[in-house]
């Protein structure tokens, strides 16, 4: 039984920019929107460096008007 599935941080970096690129929102706007201090790790996320957390995700997808599975696949 193999069903498990892998997240590729690159490729949701790339759809998350992709995404906040087609929105009117600037990345200090999503920061504050998300409650972050600082920008700085919306950065990281673009750059798949890092995933952001479930929270994250449902608020960013809620912003952006899509689902989660839009952002990380």
């Amino acid at each position: 039984m193999n069903c498990k599935q892998t997240l590729d941080k690159k490729q949701a970096g790339l759809n998350l920019y992709r995404l906040i690129d087609m929105s009117e929102y600037t990345y200090d706007d999503i920061a504050d929107f998300l409650g972050l201090r600082t920008s700085r790790v919306i950065y990281d996320w673009l750059g798949g460096k890092k995933l952001p957390t479930v929270e994250n995700l449902m608020n960013l997808a809620l912003l952006l008007g899509v689902r989660i599975e839009d952002i990380l696949f």
